[in-house]
């Protein structure tokens, strides 16, 4: 029995006994070693294996534990050693208890207790959530399923993290209807410039990821920075490395998010939910010049506004065994939006069959633009053996959308993004360390079908009649990779403990980019000195290319009395750049005292950035771009003269971009708090931009482009954050507290939300130079354009009453004032002594606060059932987000107010 006098920092509110015969008595040990081989789960799931596999009695406070994970265990160990490793990093220690062994929050480093191991077999591997020189934001399957989840993207579980800013206008009041993951910023990267991975494999969209204010053109396909839009209500955990990231991780200048999905854990267990909102649960503002009008959408931006939704999500999974050491996970869902449009109908011009203008009519009405989203996935995991585990998965991300101009007849056109990806993973573990060894496959696709195969338009000023969309198009991405690391178990030499770790990775990629039929642009303008007809025309084809990445990486962790070291170094060489980059890593912690309480950490690193597919077949989008004026209805009149007409010539010997870091911080405990005051430093290179190919030139000429890397970019982050390493008990329930203040400064010389594809199409510009708020300043000091609020504070508290199955979650949210450079209309000015700049303005945008919550409610007397409601800008504050130019006009975009989302849950 276990009473208060003697543990009086232990307070049960509901005491799980892991149970079988007890074969431990006061502290001695009889029992046998035993071989496990347990997955990275939660530590009560894990407590609980190990006492039934070695017979033991093992008491803890369900509470305690509930918010935390265990890591991968494999190899041959007593119980009592199995059951210290899982619980290191916990906060948690275990103690002799009659004939077994409490579980209790820890004591100071002197009264805890030490149990040497035997025979063991196996390492364990670097966790997220133990790794203090990183400090990588971690989040559980357990914290998912608690807090506001939005539209289930991976992106919105990172709201509060201090070095992520999103996108200023992606989730405004105009565009709630959307389900697509909005584009972040780590630490002032570029939003396609963070590496996304699923169990160790990307799945990053290095085709044309940026999106622009331009939106759908004939020669792009809007589509995003991730590949594969994972439901993370359907993932086991996802951690967020943003500074001293190691060496493993590479193909970023910002962050990387690494995605770890579900695997059996030796039981037989299901999941389902559903979930809803609409726009009548949700309060949109809008600017007093300008309501939410969808009759406004036009050809180019067939969905800024959007008054009107409707959301549904529902999905689940389910885990069974195959055999004693084997079993499958199959996870579902499916997210899906449809947004009203009105159109505005009336008269439009077609070419039919004959080769002919016709008039053509359509009556205003009603018409839904569609969003679809769905995910399957499929794992079937084997324990060989004790030393030995295999994971082999598939999963298919389908995302469909209905887009159509509210102005324009047969504008219509369905966007299908697809993403279809291979991974088997095996870990082996023997004496020297684990070796893991991953091969994937990954296929990518976004292709356009258009209602109408061309563009017509009649111009008779001031009236236009008109009819078409933006084409066909497809694009593909092929991903072959292989990766491998050895992580070696720790050992001692020369009075220092090395835990080195190995690894490769080789990736081949191909890309291809088709037009599968000739599309053409009609434009006939009338007028009393006569009629002219302009035809552009893009020619089908197919393009291709192809290249292939090798990256070398090591680093060991030494420690030698309070002194502990990363050093690390990665190698990267593609066949597309054709050039070898060497990346060093470098970290360390000093415990000040001795006593794990006091940590100065810091580390100097460079990461080199992703060589997007896109540069490679850039010259493909406007290859078959051909003008004909004063041409036939019949393309294939000879007395056409078609001229060919093209906007880019090459590359000059492009480099791979790269960030350089420094990063200090100093980490102390307090009570059961863990405090950690940070600053890190980022100064971008060789960032791929787009200019001029002929500066001064005029006509055709003049609109020719290239790459080069003349792009520049820094960023200052200072952040103050908190978190209680053990739950907090009060008022009947368990209470888990992280915030943080973070303060963030960004500069770029080229646009910053305009993506590597940005443009300008003057010849005189002087890139070097911008033109802000009333005077010149380099271009490298120009403040961003977007991902910018300077000053943020974060605040999340989770509340459980387990006696009751309640749970409370709340986010509060503040971001102070901010100074941003706008560019409205491509303005210029033209100076005496640079030339012709760009010009920005200084746009004040006031601070901003909002307040999340979400209550889940799962009584006993449910068997399995739970009910949460999420709400959103609890407050309903009117918090302006952005702006954009409509009609000649500056309007303000704002953020949604307040928003009830509903969801139900059953769990077999």
């Amino acid at each position: 029995m276990i009473t208060r006098n003697r543990f009086p920092s232990f307070r049960p509110q509901k005491l799980t006994i892991a149970v079988c015969a007890g074969l431990l008595w006061c502290g001695q040990t009889f029992a046998k070693d035993v071989q496990v081989a347990l997955p990275e789960q939660s530590l009560a799931t894990s407590i609980n294996a190990i006492a039934r596999q070695g017979q033991i009695q093992v008491l803890y406070d369900a509470t305690a534990v509930k918010q935390l994970r265990a890591p991968a265990l494999n190899g041959t160990f007593t119980p009592e050693t199995a059951l210290q490793k899982i619980l290191l990093g916990t906060g948690l220690e275990m103690v002799p208890q009659g004939s077994g062994f409490v579980v209790r929050p820890q004591k100071t480093a002197r009264d805890a207790l030490v149990i040497p191991e035997t025979s063991v077999q196996g390492v364990v591997g670097r966790h997220p959530a133990t790794d203090v020189m990183s400090a990588p934001q971690y989040l559980t399957s357990e914290e998912i399923a608690q807090r506001n989840t939005g539209d289930g993207n991976v992106t919105d579980l990172l709201k509060t993290n201090p070095a992520v800013q999103f996108a200023n206008g992606d989730s405004s009041s105009l565009n709630q209807g959307e389900i697509k993951p909005s584009r972040i910023s780590i630490n002032g990267a570029s939003s396609f410039q963070n590496a996304y991975k699923l169990d160790g494999v990307n799945f990053n969209n290095d085709f044309d990821p940026a999106k622009n204010d331009n939106g759908e053109t004939e020669t792009r396909i809007d589509t995003g920075d991730q590949g594969i839009y994972i439901d993370s209500r359907l993932i086991d955990s996802v951690a967020v490395y943003d500074n001293n990231i190691p060496v493993e991780y590479g193909g970023f200048t910002g962050g990387t998010v690494d995605v770890t999905s579900r695997r059996w854990r030796g039981e037989n267990s299901a999941h389902a939910y559903y979930r809803t909102t609409q726009s009548s649960w949700t309060k949109l503002f809008n600017d007093d010049a300008q309501a939410i009008d969808s009759s406004k959408n036009d050809t180019s931006n067939p969905a800024r506004f959007q008054n009107r939704y409707n959301k549904e999500d529902f999905g689940g999974w389910f885990e069974t065994g195959v055999t004693d050491n084997s079993g499958l996970l199959f996870s579902v869902s499916r997210r899906s939006s449809t947004i009203p449009m009105y159109t505005t109908g009336g008269e439009g011009v077609i070419l039919n069959d004959a080769g002919e203008f016709e008039m053509i009519e359509s009556a205003a009405g009603r018409r839904n633009q569609k969003r679809v989203s769905d995910n399957f996935f499929l794992k079937y995991s084997m324990n060989l053996s004790s030393a030995t585990t295999v994971d082999i998965s598939g999963n298919y991300a389908d995302y469909q959308s209905r887009l159509f101009s509210s102005s324009v007849l047969n504008s219509g056109y369905d966007n299908a993004h697809t993403g279809l990806g291979f991974t088997s993973t095996l870990k082996h573990r023997m004496a020297l360390g684990e070796l893991e060894f991953t091969g994937s496959y990954q296929k990518l696709k976004d292709e356009r079908t258009a209602d109408q195969g061309n563009y017509v338009e009649v111009q008779d000023y001031p009236f236009s009649v008109r009819s078409g969309g933006p084409g066909n198009l497809i694009s593909e991405q092929e991903n072959l990779s292989a990766k491998s690391v050895m992580r070696f178990n720790e050992t001692e030499w020369l009075g220092i403990a090395h835990q080195p770790s190995v690894g490769f990775e080789v990736n081949n990629t191909e890309g291809r980019y088709i037009r599968r039929d000739d599309y053409y642009r009609y434009r006939l303008t009338l007028s009393q000195w006569g009629d002219s007809l302009l035809v552009n025309r893009f020619l089908a084809g197919t393009y291709s290319a192809n290249y292939t990445s090798y990256a070398l990486f090591a680093d060991d962790t030494l420690r030698y009395g309070k002194l502990t070291v990363r050093p690390g170094v990665r190698l990267d060489r593609d066949d597309f750049v054709e050039q070898t980059n060497i990346a060093p890593r470098l970290s360390a912690t000093y415990d000040l005292f001795g006593d794990n309480d006091t940590l100065l950490i810091g580390g100097l690193n460079r990461y080199y950035g992703r060589s997007m597919l896109t540069y490679a077949l850039y010259g493909a989008q406007n290859a078959g771009l051909q003008n004909c004026h004063y041409c036939s209805l019949d393309p294939n009149d000879p007395g056409n003269e078609w001229e060919q007409q093209k906007d880019f010539e090459g590359m000059e010997s492009l480099s791979t971009p790269y960030n350089d870091e420094l990063s200090l911080a100093v980490q102390q405990r307090v009570l059961s708090t863990t405090w950690r005051l940070q600053y890190v430093h980022r100064e971008g290179h060789d960032e791929v931009r787009s200019r001029t190919k002929y500066p001064g030139t005029r006509g055709d000429q003049g609109k020719i482009r290239t790459f080069d890397n003349g792009g520049r970019s820094s960023h200052d982050a200072v952040t103050l954050s908190v978190r209680n390493s053990q739950p907090w008990e009060w008022a009947d329930a368990t209470h888990v507290l992280n915030g943080s203040v973070s303060w963030q400064q960004s500069k770029n010389n080229t646009p910053s939300d305009q993506g590597y594809s940005f443009f300008d199409p003057s010849t005189r510009l002087n890139s070097d130079k911008v033109w802000y708020n009333g005077k010149v300043i380099d271009a490298k000091d120009l403040p961003s354009t977007n991902y910018n609020s300077p000053l943020k504070f974060n605040l999340e508290l989770t509340s459980e009453w387990q006696e009751y199955g309640l749970t409370l979650y709340n986010r509060l949210q503040w971001w102070g004032s901010r100074q941003q450079a706008v560019r409205y209309g491509n303005e210029y000015y033209n100076d005496a002594e640079y030339g012709q700049l760009r010009k920005y303005s200084k746009e004040h945008f006031a601070s901003r606060y909002t307040w999340d919550g979400r209550v889940t409610w799962k009584p006993d007397f449910a068997y399995g059932a739970s009910v949460s409601v999420e709400v959103n800008n609890i407050l309903n504050n009117k918090n302006v987000a952005d702006t954009l130019v409509y009609s000649d006009q500056v309007l303000r975009v704002y953020d949604p107010g307040r928003q009830f989302w509903l969801q139900m849950n059953y769990d077999f």
